[in-house]
């Protein structure tokens, strides 16, 4: 690590440098579950927040360093929200998915760019499918492993699917297609 970079970073842990990038990921999380499918530019985000687009990158390293943490915000948020140990609450928040159209579409891009091991969201999309992995499996304790990533490959999968076609619905499809998928691993 360089001396700049050094001093960059002790910034961010400052806790007027923390209470900034609190401030900026707030206003991004906001503009993203506000904003339409193709989310907010990173001069709104910016704009929002009260920091320059210079300022935002300072305190997150990079736009796609934003994204995973706006991510990881909004599965804090949801497991807040709602009880992810039940398949009640994993359906609700399914459902309010399709209520934040910007985020859905951060969550299927920042999926796809996962695929590259050296991308940001590689590890947090992979710690994020094993969580979900981890939950389905609790609620079907008799399931085989595969057929409970089938289950979670579906979540993904309808999610981008109602990117393209805001008529699907998702929670419906899941509590359906997850039956089905459960019942034919029996």
């Amino acid at each position: 690590m360089t001396e700049g970079s050094d001093r960059v970073t002790s910034r961010r842990r400052s806790p007027k440098g923390a209470a900034r990038r609190s401030a900026i990921l707030e206003a991004a999380l906001k503009a993203y579950a506000t904003s339409d499918r193709l989310g907010p530019r990173l001069r709104d985000i910016a704009e929002a927040a009260g920091v320059t687009e210079a300022g935002v990158l300072h305190h997150f390293g990079s736009k796609d360093e934003l994204f995973v943490a706006i991510l990881s915000r909004r599965d804090e948020d949801a497991a807040a929200l709602h009880d992810l140990s039940t398949a009640e609450g994993q359906n609700a928040y399914l459902a309010e998915t399709t209520t934040t159209p910007g985020l859905t579409k951060l969550f299927v891009d920042m999926s796809a760019a996962a695929a590259d091991p050296a991308h940001p969201a590689h590890t947090f999309m992979a710690e994020h499918r094993a969580a979900v992995v981890s939950v389905i499996a609790r609620l079907a304790p008799d399931a085989d492993i595969e057929a409970v990533e089938a289950v979670a490959a579906l979540a993904e999968g309808l999610q981008l699917q109602w990117i393209s076609d805001p008529s699907i619905d998702v929670a419906g499809r899941m509590r359906r297609f997850t039956t089905i998928l459960l019942e034919l691993d029996r």
